[in-house]
């Protein structure tokens, strides 16, 4: 009987202990599920620091102009009698391009050419009795100067006629006529703009701290958004001022532009000029950085003590010059470290994280 009750006890204590085991084991499973609950990984894009060679670089903004453009204008006022070109036209050198009514130019000009023939003809004849002493010095002098006098009218008249004329200076393409045939225009008139589109300079200017990169045959390189795309043109130096604005105290310089297709006159464009050799840098997704007053950081993704997940934390570092999409930092990061690059805003220094560099965050 003693032994039944001390067996029934064995079992009751056996069991009480069995149901403490089991109450304790779910509780710190609901303690590691809420903990998880509290602190869950957050998912971050990442990518490692990684070196690269960069060259220092100036850069300016420039503006494309032609070595050859002019707005053609009549020197004479006139009604446009015919109009010989089309908007976008591309034109040869000399090629007429306007013409005005000429009045009665044609009439004087016909009169003086046959008033120079007359007083050429009396010249002659002047010339010939004065070989037999027939008429002075001075009959023979007047009977020369007349017959230059009546060329010089002859001149003037056709310089006048051909002033109601437009020609093309040089070869080019024309830009949108803004006049039309039997419109009365006044001298100085713009009628249309005239540039070589093959030939084009880049103008820009640079701080006078920087004149000493500055010579003619340096490189340089232009940069200029193409929808959404960047196309690059190369250039080198020209010309350099031979002063320094005092307004901003810079210099202007003009780079002639290679393989200008694409590029019109007026546009703006992204000018780089190289200052130093290249020099490894350290670089990174400029998102990956955070600007703040206070100082820039990163966060930084390091393995855990558990080995199964990532910790960030947060990183102060000294960023440099930027490259597109890419910064340079000067310190603060070493090769081979990851750096977090999107998904920031959710962390804090200290915080779990898991990589999907897959996600759109």
């Amino acid at each position: 009987m003693k032994k039944a009750f001390l067996f029934l006890g064995l079992i009751v204590v056996l069991l009480f202990a069995a149901i403490y085991g089991w109450h304790s084991w779910r509780q710190q499973r609901l303690q590691a599920h809420l903990a998880a609950k509290a602190n869950p990984a957050v998912t971050v894009s990442a990518t490692q620091v990684r070196e690269h060679s960069l060259a220092g670089k100036l850069t300016a903004v420039g503006e494309i102009v032609p070595q050859q453009g002019a707005v053609l204008s009549p020197q004479v006022g006139g009604v446009i009698e015919k109009l010989y070109f089309h908007s976008g036209q591309t034109v040869t050198q000399g090629q007429l391009l306007l013409s005005l009514n000429p009045g009665n130019l044609p009439g004087q000009l016909q009169a003086a050419q046959a008033h120079a023939e007359l007083t050429q003809v009396d010249y002659q004849r002047a010339q010939k009795v004065y070989a037999i002493h027939g008429i002075s010095t001075a009959a023979l002098d007047k009977a020369k100067f007349d017959a230059q006098a009546a060329q010089g009218q002859v001149a003037a008249l056709q310089e006048s006629l051909a002033d109601t004329q437009i020609r093309a200076p040089f070869s080019g393409m024309l830009s949108l006529r803004t006049v039309n045939a039997g419109e009365y225009i006044h001298a100085d008139t713009p009628v249309v703009h005239l540039e070589n589109l093959h030939h084009l300079y880049v103008d820009f200017t640079v701080p006078q701290r920087d004149a000493k990169v500055l010579h003619p045959g340096a490189p340089v390189q232009i940069d200029i958004h193409d929808g959404e795309k960047v196309k690059h043109y190369v250039s080198t130096v020209y010309a350099i001022s031979s002063h320094v604005d005092a307004a901003n105290r810079a210099i202007s310089v003009r780079g002639i532009v290679k393989a200008a297709q694409g590029l019109k006159p007026g546009m703006f464009v992204q000018v780089d000029l190289q200052k130093s050799a290249p020099k490894e840098m350290l670089m990174i997704p400029t998102v990956s950085v955070s600007f703040n007053t206070y100082g820039d950081f990163v966060y930084v993704l390091t393995s855990a003590e558990s080995k199964h997940h990532l910790i960030a934390k947060e990183q102060k570092v000294v960023t440099g010059i930027q490259r597109g999409k890419y910064t340079a930092i000067i310190s603060g990061l070493k090769a081979g470290e990851t750096v977090v690059t999107a998904g920031q805003v959710k962390l804090h220094s200290g915080d779990s994280v898991h990589i999907n560099n897959a996600a759109h965050l």
